[in-house]
Order: C-alpha cells, then structure tokens, then sequence
C-alpha cells in the first residue's frame, strides 16, 4: 500500500523527517522485499531479524503520531497530515498503536530464532 496509497503513508512520516517521499518508499520497499524473505527457508532468519528491526526504526513515527495529536484525513482527495487535531477514536488509535508494535518486534525475533 506504500506504492498504491503514498499519500496515507507520508502522512504518518513526522514534519521533523527531511524527506517524506523516500521514509514512505524505503519502508516500503524494505517491507515488501523482508516479507517475500520469510517465505524462503534460507532467507527466512535475516528477514524477520529485518522486519523487527523495520518496526522498531519506524517506532518514532508512532510515538510522533501519539505524542503531538495527529490525525490523517483526507483533504481535497488527498489523505494529509494535521497535527494537533486527533480526538475521540483518532486519538485512541495513536496510542493503542504503541504497545502493539512490542508483539510484532517479539514476534518478528522468535520466528528468526526458530529459523536458525
């Protein structure tokens, strides 16, 4: 979805990082080549040491998202970034997001152990 829908995935990426366009491509991209990773045996422990590694440099985005408010809406067909703006369930997403991502680092690093 990075390539499909870059305009959501460079929302998330915080006004502090320099370009946007390339977290959104590289995460993307790192995403899809570590996914297609696991499924071969012999590439499979680099891949999940990789994607726990992808969730753990990308974790700033969420606490980004989390810590200044920010909800991404769609404006003029665009899906764009406001900061300051989440309530209600926008808000509770943000941080609930958070905790989730240690299960998925946990997860992505049992499954390279396994497949040592």
């Amino acid at each position: 979805m990075h390539f499909l829908r870059p305009d959501f995935f460079e929302s998330v990426v915080p006004d502090w990082f320099p370009d946007k366009r390339l977290a959104n491509h590289g995460s993307g991209a790192a995403e899809v080549v570590l996914g297609l990773g696991l499924l071969a045996r012999p590439t499979r422990q680099l891949s999940a040491f990789g994607l726990a590694v992808l969730t753990v440099v990308v974790f700033p985005a969420n606490i980004d998202m989390a810590v200044n408010d920010v909800e991404i809406k769609p404006v003029d067909g665009r899906m764009t970034r406001s900061v300051g703006t989440a309530a209600g369930a926008s808000r509770l997403v943000n941080w609930v997001r958070l905790p989730l991502q240690l299960p998925l680092v946990y997860a992505m690093w049992r499954l390279a152990r396994r497949s040592a």
